[in-house]
């Protein structure tokens, strides 16, 4: 796997949809999420100051006329109603990221906005300020607002979006779930900014009448790792990333997870780029996560044997092995297998005997090379699917697309006839250019598929419920059809047979 770029926290990822982009996700490494930027529209600045803090270039951080006129107001009111912190402060309690109402968090933030006066010029202050403020949900930041509830980036807001995002600052939620009190604010910051004369009666007019329409697209974070590997150009000027992920095909798969009755995992590779991934876990499970792939590298061992010179009518014992391991098998098979009707049966006495004429060191060498990793992670047991630290989805399915992806080897080509008809055995689904195997881990608790369709290549993990579903396939297969049949609908690149 590639070094991961660190350096990426911030960064807003794009998606594109034919030639537009659209904002997808922000990189990050919490659930938090906030796109950074170093490019914060002058009009934010010289909004924001009337309507929160009409003093800021003059004080030192804390304004103490502003603070005695909130006590007594509070007072008179029976109740809160104005907060007295500087913008200096409220970057601080942002900073900081404590909102209880005690006496020491309050010391904290007028000591941490005194250090941010004495460290940033008033600018700087006001850049940290728009990309560390609070926007409701998971959301800080102007530009992660601006791209989650109008999908545009700050230089590109009208005056009103950028006023109506301003309103929100005072109480995100409590203005989101309420257009009404929304647009009260909304038009009362319009008279401020008027009376201070930032804006004109014309722009004040205007800003009225305008009809404001909120998309509030739901951005998320997604971390480091995934974002590396999902890099088709990145901008750092900008802070952006445009993906390689296949929009129509990352709604399918995010719609199948969040359907499972499981926790499920799937990443999808064409060409060898990531065009869609997902998890119960965390977009970043089919990366970190390594786990035992069963059945799954049988297809490569098949290969290796007839590279090696194992003819197609070599017998070998299906119900014991040369080694005395004690294994499993899925079901009946014939006392002796070929080497085709080992893999479509996915026989596992008959591969430890196959592994064991062709040499066990020079089959772990082999996959070891393959899968661009060290001999050492590859046992005995690797035959069956087992190694050392196992094997991420995303290393799985890389080297799936990677292998299947080369034309004109006779040996893939029968490797390729074999999967497609195990996919069309296992699915009942009569197409002809669709490749299958699956495998099983972890006392059959783990079930993994790899998926060929056409040019991409598919791998899923379903974690089980160990109590109701200890069955071999569990229903597994059912999933796979689920999966695979809307993205056969949508595709040209397939033929039934």
């Amino acid at each position: 796997m590639k070094p991961i770029d660190e350096t990426l926290h911030g960064f807003v990822v794009y998606n594109k949809k034919n030639s537009k982009k659209i904002p997808y996700a922000v990189v990050g490494e919490t659930y938090e999420c906030q796109a950074l930027t170093r490019n914060i529209p002058k009009i934010a600045k010289d909004f924001i100051v009337p309507i929160e803090d009409k003093r800021f270039y003059s004080h030192n951080g804390i304004d103490v006329r502003a603070i005695l006129r909130s006590v007594y107001k509070n007072v008179i009111a029976g109740r809160i109603v104005e907060g007295g912190s500087t913008i200096s402060q409220q970057l601080a309690r942002n900073l900081i990221r404590n909102n209880s109402k005690t006496f020491s968090r309050k010391l904290r933030e007028i000591y941490k906005a005194v250090q941010l006066e004495y460290k940033l010029s008033k600018d700087e202050i006001l850049d940290e300020y728009f990309n560390n403020v609070y926007f409701g949900g998971n959301l800080r930041g102007l530009r992660t607002a601006s791209l989650n509830y109008f999908a545009k980036e700050p230089n590109r807001l009208n005056t009103s979006e950028l006023l109506y995002l301003l309103t929100l600052l005072r109480g995100p939620n409590y203005y989101l779930a309420s257009r009404e009190l929304a647009l009260n604010r909304y038009r009362h910051l319009n008279k401020i900014l008027l009376e201070k004369k930032t804006i004109s009666r014309k722009q004040y007019t205007k800003a009225l009448q305008k009809k404001i329409l909120i998309k509030n697209k739901v951005l998320f974070s997604i971390k480091s790792i995934v974002a590396n590997h999902i890099i088709e150009n990145i901008d750092r000027n900008t802070n952006s990333i445009t993906s390689t992920i296949d929009i129509t095909l990352q709604n399918h798969i995010s719609q199948f997870v969040k359907k499972s009755k499981y926790p499920v995992s799937v990443i999808a590779i064409r060409k060898g780029k990531v065009v869609g991934v997902s998890s119960s876990y965390g977009s970043d499970y089919p990366f970190v996560s390594k786990t035992n792939v069963g059945s799954t590298l049988k297809p490569f061992i098949y290969y290796f044997a007839r590279q090696n010179g194992i003819a197609l009518d070599n017998l070998y014992n299906a119900q014991t092995n040369n080694l005395d391991w004690n294994v499993r098998e899925v079901s009946y098979a014939n006392r002796q297998l070929d080497l085709k009707g080992a893999l479509l049966n996915s026989n596992n006495n008959a591969f430890v005997n196959i592994a064991e004429e062709l040499g066990i060191e020079n089959v772990l060498s082999y996959l070891a090379t393959l899968f661009n990793q060290t001999k050492d992670n590859f046992l005995p047991s690797s035959i069956l699917g087992a190694t050392k630290s196992g094997i991420s989805l995303f290393e799985l399915s890389s080297t799936y697309d990677h292998f299947f992806s080369s034309k004109g080897d006779m040996y893939k080509s029968e490797c390729t006839e074999l999967l497609n008809k195990i996919f069309i055995s296992k699915t009942g689904l009569r197409v002809s250019n669709v490749l299958l195997k699956t495998g099983t881990t972890n006392n059959n608790k783990e079930r993994i598929a790899v998926l060929r369709a056409a040019e991409t290549t598919f791998a899923l993990l379903r974690n089980e419920n160990e109590v109701d579903d200890l069955t071999k396939e569990g229903g597994f297969v059912q999933n796979i059809i689920n999966f695979i049949i809307p993205i056969l609908k949508r595709s040209k690149d397939y033929r039934w047979r």
